[in-house]
Parts: C-alpha cells; sequence; structure tokens
C-alpha cells in the first residue's frame, strides 16, 4: 500500500513540475488546419499556436442566440432576459458572467459536439478533459490554466492581448478582468515594463494558449458587432486541479444560471 502511494505521489510530482514549466518567448506559430504532421511538432512547442481554415460554426452567433428558444432559460439578469442582452450588446460590450455560467451557457449552445467533430482531432495523441465555456463582448484579463486554452471566435474579429506569467510582478492591484491598453502609471508605476502582444483573430481561425499566460480581448477598430467567443479548455488531471484552486476567484458573482 505504501508503495502505491509513494508511486502516485511521485507521479503526481512529476507532472507538477513539467505543468508548472513555461515558454515565456513572445513567438506565435501558425498552422493550416489540414497540416496535421506540422502540428504535431508545433504542440511540442507549447507557444501561442495559431490554427486557420476552421469550418464555419453556426452556433452561437447573434442569430443562432435570437432564433433558439433555449437561450430564453438563461437567467443570469434580473432586470432583463439573456436574448435581450444580446441584442442590445454593442463592440464597446463587457462580458458581465464568470466561468460558471459561460460554462452552462456553452452546454446550451452544442459547442461540444462541434468541437468534437473539427478540433479535438487536432489535438489527437493528447489525454486531455475539454471545458468548453462562452462568453460575448470584451473580456478582461486572466490567466489560462489548461495545457492548452483554444480562443475562439465565432462572430467578430477580436483583438487579443496576450502576455507570460514573468510579467505578473509589475501587473496593478487589482488587475483580473482590466485591460492592459487601458492601464496607466496610476494604475502601476511599472506600466512601461509591462511588454504584451495584440492578436487580430477571425472566425475560422483560433488562438490556442498554453498554460501560464495572461490573456484578453475586445473588438477590433473594424469590428461593428458584438463578439461571440468560445473558450474550449483542455486540461490535464494538474492543470484542472490548478483551475479550481486559483487564487484570482471572483469575490462575487452575479445571479447564478
Amino acid at each position: 500500500m505504501l508503495n502505491v502511494l509513494f508511486v502516485g505521489l511521485l507521479c503526481f510530482m512529476i507532472f507538477t513540475f513539467f505543468y508548472k514549466q513555461a515558454i515565456h518567448e513572445f513567438r506565435i506559430n501558425q498552422v493550416n488546419v489540414h497540416q496535421k504532421d506540422a502540428m504535431m511538432e508545433l504542440w511540442k512547442e507549447r507557444v501561442p499556436l495559431i490554427v486557420r481554415g476552421l469550418p464555419k460554426n453556426p452556433i452561437w452567433t447573434r442569430e443562432d442566440v435570437l432564433q433558439r428558444s433555449c437561450y430564453q432559460t438563461v437567467s443570469i439578469f434580473t432586470d432583463h432576459s439573456f436574448v435581450e442582452w444580446i441584442q442590445s450588446g454593442t463592440v464597446e460590450t463587457h462580458c458581465p458572467w464568470e466561468y460558471e455560467q459561460a460554462e452552462k451557457i456553452a452546454k446550451l449552445t452544442g459547442i461540444g459536439i462541434w468541437a468534437k467533430q473539427h478540433v479535438e482531432p487536432l489535438l489527437s495523441g493528447w489525454f486531455l478533459f475539454p471545458r468548453y465555456e462562452a462568453w460575448a463582448g470584451s473580456i478582461g484579463l486572466h490567466r489560462t490554466y489548461a495545457t492548452w486554452t483554444c480562443i475562439l471566435p465565432v462572430e467578430g474579429d477580436i483583438l487579443v492581448t496576450i502576455f507570460p506569467e514573468t510579467m505578473e510582478k509589475y501587473l496593478p492591484i487589482g488587475w483580473r478582468r482590466s485591460f492592459p491598453r487601458e492601464w496607466t502609471k496610476s494604475d502601476t508605476p511599472f506600466v512601461g515594463d509591462i511588454k504584451y502582444m495584440d492578436i487580430v483573430v477571425r472566425a475560422g481561425t483560433a488562438l490556442f494558449m498554453p498554460p501560464h499566460w495572461f490573456v484578453s480581448w475586445t473588438s477590433t477598430d473594424e469590428s461593428s458587432v458584438l463578439p461571440m467567443v468560445f473558450t474550449l479548455s483542455y486540461h490535464s488531471p494538474i492543470s484542472l486541479l490548478a483551475f479550481h484552486t486559483r487564487s484570482n476567484k471572483p469575490s462575487t458573482a452575479i445571479q447564478a444560471i
């Protein structure tokens, strides 16, 4: 029995060690969805990866939300309906919900079926647990925890801001859900030391982020619609544990679904 516990603890320590290893280079790989052999090599580099040429996703568009009755069951807001909120959303709208609500909305969309057909085959050979989240509007700064987090816009181009955890020491207090492009010296005296990269991601393209990075997104200047975005989080047991025990959980939440 002790031998089994020892082996289990040793495996846990090894997996944790490898999970905490991160590449902090500002380097982006790009690949077409049909270049499967090249993609297998690029996963090993553990740097952000853009995958182009994904098929059009018909769900979680503004039209989809307005047409399907299942969205009428979403009760996030107390003074108006979820569908009304989507209908009135603009490029400047910030998404007000958190992971718990985003996951419940994603279940209504049917993204799991689409992802199993078009995204998960790209990760063949990885033993990962998927979580799906649906977002609408701009999303302020948050960490990535999953082995791979796929940022998948469905409608509206988004400008994704990313930087590695080496920048964390320069961040302002209360950085969560804020936007790096808006920071000034009144937020943090080290604002000039924070280096980040902006990436335009459009429908049909996915940005895969490794763990231990900071991410936010807004609409691009050219976009004219409320951005509708999925995140597909592919977890190992260690990354899932890290996600559930994260220290930067919101202290309050909007009304649950």
